[in-house]
């Protein structure tokens, strides 16, 4: 089945703390291909201190559902204002 919707998180390191913005989104991936409507995901290094993280989805319904759920807030807060990122940059289209 191909996907209906695909998120894009771009994630910018605060210096010196690239590698560990890289674990933590790993980490999260991980978590996010659990998540119902899921059907992919890919983390991209695309220099010395950004990051994307792609996500593919059966629909954009489930796509909204995660994006609202209290877990997707806690990440996407602790990226857009933590220890780790300067902060990030995200954009959602249907394939359609």
């Amino acid at each position: 089945m191909s996907p209906s919707a695909i998120a894009t998180v771009r994630v910018q390191a605060f210096p010196g703390q690239a590698t560990a913005l890289g674990d933590y989104l790993g980490e999260l991936l991980e978590q996010v291909r659990l998540q119902p409507g899921c059907q992919s995901g890919e983390l991209t290094p695309l220099d010395a201190t950004h990051w994307q993280l792609q996500t593919c989805w059966a629909s954009r319904a489930e796509l909204e559902a995660h994006l609202s759920g209290a877990k997707a807030q806690q990440w996407l807060s602790r990226l857009g204002c933590g220890d780790l990122a300067l902060g990030l940059e995200f954009e959602s289209r249907n394939i359609d």
